[in-house]
């Protein structure tokens, strides 16, 4: 019944349930946007260090530094230059921080590739494809690198949050990128398959939907800050962190929204459908 567009107690850093002490963040696309809000929230709740990739040596270089300060030093921000979507990349990166001795216990996959707006069959197979590619296969990688870790870091699960989108439910409102909705639905559909298969004892994984945040990406597709009412960051930033706390265990393959109350979530109506329909919040048809 609760609806957020901004941050709330729930789900402050601040709170020692909340606590990310001694573990260490990666967190794709993290140099800017909502991936910057996650990561900052990460070091408020206390996390030892905090990677965020990017593409742009200087603008990753700064934005790690920014982090570090506006946190006032709580933890370490560390710029990871990395197209995410390039497979050897993304392996070259791995073998570099396992080369390091460096165990990543909380994974968010956060970058996105945003395809063209336009119809399906006017946008055409290849480059359909190429959106699978960033979108799918390239997220399917960091999940797999990053649930294959040879050390052990923090004890407990290791936390894979995937940063999803309500247009893997409602192809209305991105009607004009259908491709978005297809890919980010298929990219949903694969995290949760993989907490199918993954006890959450050992890694707990949840897609949500960070909702709509107003950053340089939107501006350049073209909306005006008041065109809508967009959240303020910080609230999946937050969201992020409560969502790799004891306290969401329940929500293993699950999907939900940034705006939910999680104290609504965590108890009452909700919390006991959770418990008892195993396909609810998740991927599929509705009605069967």
């Amino acid at each position: 019944k609760s609806f957020h567009r901004t941050p709330y107690p729930s789900i402050s850093p601040s709170r020692p349930e909340l606590s990310q002490t001694r573990k260490t963040v990666l967190v794709t696309g993290g140099n800017s946007g909502i991936g910057y809000a996650i990561a900052e929230a990460f070091l408020q709740a206390s996390a030892r260090k905090v990677f965020v990739t990017g593409r742009r040596a200087e603008a990753t270089e700064d934005a790690a530094a920014q982090l570090t300060t506006a946190t006032n030093g709580q933890g370490e921000a560390v710029g990871l230059v990395c197209d995410v979507f390039d497979a050897k990349a993304v392996d070259e990166l791995w073998n570099t921080l396992e080369g390091q001795g460096t165990t990543v216990d909380v994974l968010v996959l956060n970058a996105v590739k945003i395809p063209k707006a336009v119809p399906l069959l006017e946008n055409g197979a290849a480059e359909v494809w190429k959106d699978f590619d960033a979108n799918v296969r390239a997220q399917l990688q960091w999940a797999e690198r990053f649930y294959k870790q040879q050390g052990q870091g923090v004890p407990g699960p290791k936390v894979l949050i995937n940063v999803s989108t309500f247009a893997i439910h409602d192809h209305r409102i991105t009607a004009e990128k259908p491709a978005y909705g297809l890919t980010k639905n298929a990219a949903s559909l694969a995290m949760q398959l993989i907490a199918q298969d993954t006890p959450a004892e050992k890694m707990h994984v949840v897609n949500f939907n960070p909702g709509g945040v107003f950053t340089q990406a939107t501006r350049k597709e073209g909306w005006k800050e008041d065109a809508y009412a967009f959240n303020s960051a910080e609230l999946p930033g937050q969201f992020a962190v409560w969502l790799a706390s004891v306290e969401a265990a329940f929500l293993h393959g699950r999907f939900v929204w940034t705006e939910w109350d999680v104290e609504e979530l965590k108890s009452g109506p909700i919390r006991e459908r959770i418990e008892q329909d195993p396909d609810f919040l998740k991927v599929g048809v509705n009605g069967l």
